[in-house]
C-alpha cells in the first residue's frame, strides 16, 4: 500500500465538521495500513490493559457484538486469552475502539480501548455523553455534538460512515495521552531540525452500528509517516502546505496545534530546497 495511505490535507484544512462519507463495508477494516504496529499494541496490552481500556459492566453485551462485527469484517479469529471482548477486538485491527450506547440519557462511551490517543485519555473520555466530550472542540458544544448526536440515532444498521482528521506531530510515538510532554520537547527542537522530527498524522474515523445492541461502534485508525516522505510529491506538499495555513485560528489553538507553525514552514522549506 502508498505511504500515507490518506491524504485527507487535499480536501481542505483542519477542521470541525461530521463530514461522513458512506463507504463499501468491505472497505471497512481491510486493509490495514497500520497492521505493523500490531505487534507493539498487542505488547503493551499484555503489560499493562488498564492503561488503554476501561469499560462499565453494562458495555459486555455490545463489546461481545463488536468483536464478532470485527472477526467477520477481518476473517480473524480472536485469541483464547481470558479478557475483555474489546481488547481481544483491538487485537485484531490496528484501530483504537470507542463502543457509544444510548440508554435514555443522550450517546455515553460505555467501553474504550485507546492505545494511541493524541491529548486526550480516558479520564477525559470515559463514561462522557457526546457533549461533554465536545466540549473542548471549536464549535463541539452544542453545535458539532448535536450534529453528531442525530448521526448516531439515524444511523442505519449494515452502512459504514468515514471521516478524517489530520495535523502533525514530533516522532512516531503513538501514545500522547497530554500534551504538555510533546510541546515541552517542540520547544527544545530548532527549526532547522523540523524535517527530521515531524511527522503527518492522518485519523481515519469508522462508525458502525451494532445492530444486536443497538450502539454504535467507533473506530479510531491512527496513520504516521515521517512528513518529508508523506509529501514528497510536489501536489501532495503544496495541498498541505495551502490547507495548513488555511487552518482556522480555533483550529489551530485546539490542543495547540498552531504552536508548530514555525516547524512546519521549516520543514516544507527544507522539502522544497533543490
Amino acid at each position: 500500500m502508498t505511504r500515507p495511505p490518506y491524504k485527507p490535507f487535499h480536501a481542505g484544512p483542519p477542521r470541525f465538521q461530521v463530514a461522513l462519507s458512506r463507504i463499501e463495508p468491505e472497505l471497512w477494516l481491510s486493509p490495514d495500513p497500520e497492521a505493523d504496529w500490531l505487534a507493539l499494541k498487542g505488547g503493551r496490552l499484555d503489560k499493562d490493559p488498564s492503561l488503554y481500556y476501561r469499560a462499565l459492566p453494562e458495555a459486555a453485551p455490545a463489546e461481545a457484538e463488536a468483536l464478532s462485527r470485527i472477526e467477520t469484517a477481518t476473517c480473524k479469529a480472536c485469541s483464547d486469552r481470558d479478557e475483555p471482548a474489546l481488547i481481544a477486538a483491538g487485537r485484531l485491527v490496528s484501530d483504537d475502539l470507542v463502543v457509544m450506547e444510548n440508554r435514555g440519557e443522550g450517546w455515553i462511551a460505555t467501553s474504550l480501548l485507546l492505545t494511541q490517543p493524541t491529548f486526550f485519555s480516558l479520564d477525559d473520555s470515559f463514561n462522557r455523553e457526546l457533549h461533554q466530550l465536545h466540549d473542548p472542540v471549536p464549535g463541539g458544544n452544542p453545535g458539532l455534538a448535536g450534529k453528531i448526536n442525530r448521526v448516531f440515532d439515524r444511523m442505519p444498521a449494515g452502512e459504514v460512515f468515514e471521516r478524517f482528521n489530520w495535523t502533525v506531530q514530533l516522532g512516531s510515538e503513538r501514545w500522547w495521552p497530554h500534551g504538555s510532554k510533546m510541546r515541552e520537547q517542540l520547544t527544545g527542537l530548532a527549526p532547522e531540525d523540523a524535517i527530521d522530527q515531524l511527522w503527518l498524522r492522518v485519523e481515519r474515523q469508522t462508525l458502525v452500528r451494532l445492530e444486536s445492541t443497538n450502539a454504535i461502534l467507533f473506530c479510531i485508525r491512527i496513520c504516521l509517516d515521517p512528513l518529508g516522505s508523506a509529501l514528497a510529491d510536489p501536489a501532495d506538499r503544496a495541498a498541505f502546505a495551502k490547507n495548513w495555513r488555511a487552518a482556522s485560528a480555533d483550529a489551530l489553538a485546539y490542543k495547540r496545534w498552531g504552536q508548530f507553525n514555525a516547524h512546519v514552514e521549516a520543514a516544507l522549506s527544507a522539502m522544497d530546497t533543490p
